[in-house]
Formats: C-alpha cells, structure tokens, sequence
C-alpha cells in the first residue's frame, strides 16, 4: 500500500525525472545524416527544428514543433500544477485534469515524428543515419512522462465527450 505522502513524493520524482530527461534529450545529439559519405551532419531535436525553420519549411517546423518540443512541455507545465497541488479551485483543477488528459493522448506522438524522419531518411540510398543518445533520452522521457500522467489521472473518472 503507498501512502499519500509516499505518492506524492513518487509523483515529484517522476515529474523531475521526466521534465530533466525530456528537457536534456530535445538539446543533445539525435542523429547523424551522412549523403555520400562526404557530408555529415549532426542534429539534436531543437537543432533539426531551428534548421526547419532557416530552410523555409514553415509547415514541417511547424509540425514538429508542437508535437516534439511545446506539447511534451506544456504537458509537463499541466502536470507540475496537479503534483504541486496547490490548486484548491475544484474546477480549475478538473479544466487540468481534462487538458493533461488530451494531451497525453498525443505523447507518442512526439516519438512517432522522430521515428518517421528517421525511417525516411534511412531508406533514402544516398544517405545513411546513425543514432545518438539524445533520441534514447527524450524517447525515455516521454515514457516516463505517460507514467507520471498515467499515476495522476488515476484519481479521476474521466468520461468520453459523445
């Protein structure tokens, strides 16, 4: 049986856990494209998007944005507000409870992004690509952050929207 005070501490120590791993993860080397074995290049997450961004691809800058850095941040921004629990306004709280619920339906996602670039890029034949850590950390913190989400809205009863 966890006590209140065990989850609560439980709850802080995945929010920290998640919020270092994803915050470290966006900033460190993802992967290395190498086109015919002349041009290398290494990108972190927040690297590959700024990039976007110089290049003019406005929508892909866009997409990965969202989904990769502000949804990921945001979601721990919500989660930060349930684990604190300072929030005694019993509707404010459950407008948190609903939001953080939605957006950890889109967790994956953010995984999903990366996944798709990188398996674009590996069956492009004049490219290879090789992974780094920073895609092993970010992926874990997503995970880590569904577990705190998960622990979280335990409490509630959400109902689906008809």
């Amino acid at each position: 049986m966890i006590f209140p005070m065990q989850r609560k501490a439980i709850e802080y120590l995945l929010w920290l856990s998640s919020s270092l791993l994803l915050s470290v993860g966006i900033v460190l080397p993802m992967f290395s494209f190498q086109k015919f074995y002349i041009f290398n290049d290494t990108f972190s997450l927040l690297g590959g998007v700024l990039y976007l961004l110089e290049q003019g691809e406005i929508l892909l800058f866009l997409i990965l944005s969202v989904f990769s850095i502000v949804l990921p941040l945001y979601k721990m921004v919500l989660a930060f507000l349930l684990v604190n629990n300072r929030i005694q306004d019993a509707g404010q709280k459950m407008r948190i409870v609903k939001r953080l619920a939605v957006i950890g339906k889109w967790s994956m996602s953010d995984v999903f992004v990366i996944a798709v670039l990188a398996a674009t890029v590996k069956l492009n034949m004049i490219a290879t690509i090789e992974v780094h850590t920073g895609l092993y950390i970010f992926g874990s913190g997503v995970i880590v952050s569904m577990i705190l989400v998960h622990t979280l809205l335990s409490d509630y009863e959400l109902k689906p929207v008809a």
